[in-house]
């Protein structure tokens, strides 16, 4: 798996279109993942997107891009992005993030909106003071008792009822492979997580939330959609549906996505 090495972080990522510059019409992708998770997190929605070039990458601090003692922050992640577009000479792209990867690709729209062609917030958590303690407990947990509390107890708390027992299975493995070091530093970074400016979004925006997510609640949806100011935005519900969305329904997910950038982004 290659690997690009930014803000002295070595980061690990798949590209579907290595070899460059994208076809006519080809719109480039960049997948953030959430807490405890990948950028295998993605692949099942990729099928849909096949027709655009698609980058996903491990967070640095999260799977197998190395966790070496830097502390991390939201900001952190965001520049870390924006360093692999660089390395992979793009200058543009559609930011997809999950969760905690919906703060990043909020703040990138914000903070970097000359780099950002649309954003994609999959259940995105929004900081609050219950967030941020939340956070901090489970920081404090896998410091203590390293990985085995959370995959044994989020696979089936965060998702809805129609979550398969195979994608459950997946999610604990995604969690139960990090490194605790980095998970509690992403917690902390979750945590200390400072309220964006959403208004200052105003390119096209996309938010995707679960009818039964209990990490991102639907009030935090919907204050953030309601704040963002692009002129095309649009809100998808998925009902049933809890905060791993792209494993418990990556066709819904995938479509909508598809969708979204066949009436908006190809011009």
């Amino acid at each position: 798996m290659p690997t690009v090495t930014v803000n002295n972080h070595q980061i690990y990522y798949a590209d579907s279109h290595p070899d460059g510059a994208p076809a006519d019409g080809l719109t480039t992708f960049i997948f953030i993942h959430g807490l405890g998770s990948s950028q295998n997190y993605y692949f099942p929605i990729l099928p849909y997107l096949a027709s655009h070039r698609c980058i996903t990458l491990d967070t640095y601090g999260a799977a197998r891009s190395t966790y070496t003692g830097d502390a991390i922050s939201i900001g952190s992640i965001a520049a870390d992005v924006v360093g692999v577009l660089d390395a992979l000479h793009v200058a543009q792209a559609v930011v997809v993030g999950h969760s905690m990867g919906g703060l990043v690709v909020t703040l990138l729209g914000a903070e970097y909106a000359d780099r950002v062609k649309a954003v994609v917030a999959i259940g995105p958590t929004h900081p609050s003071e219950k967030l941020a303690t939340v956070m901090t407990q489970r920081s404090d947990i896998v410091s203590d008792a390293g990985m085995e509390p959370m995959a044994n107890t989020i696979p089936n708390g965060a998702t809805g009822p129609h979550c398969s027992p195979l994608a459950r299975s997946f999610i604990r493995e995604l969690l139960i492979g990090q490194n605790p070091k980095g998970y509690a530093a992403l917690c902390r970074a979750i945590a200390t997580a400072p309220v964006i400016d959403y208004s200052a979004v105003k390119a096209p925006f996309l938010l995707i939330a679960g009818e039964e997510d209990k990490s991102a609640s639907m009030e935090g949806c919907q204050h953030i959609f309601g704040e963002v100011s692009s002129a095309h935005k649009k809100l998808e519900v998925l009902a049933g549906i809890g905060h791993w969305h792209c494993l418990e329904a990556p066709e819904e997910v995938g479509k909508a996505i598809a969708s979204f950038a066949g009436g908006c982004l190809m011009t």
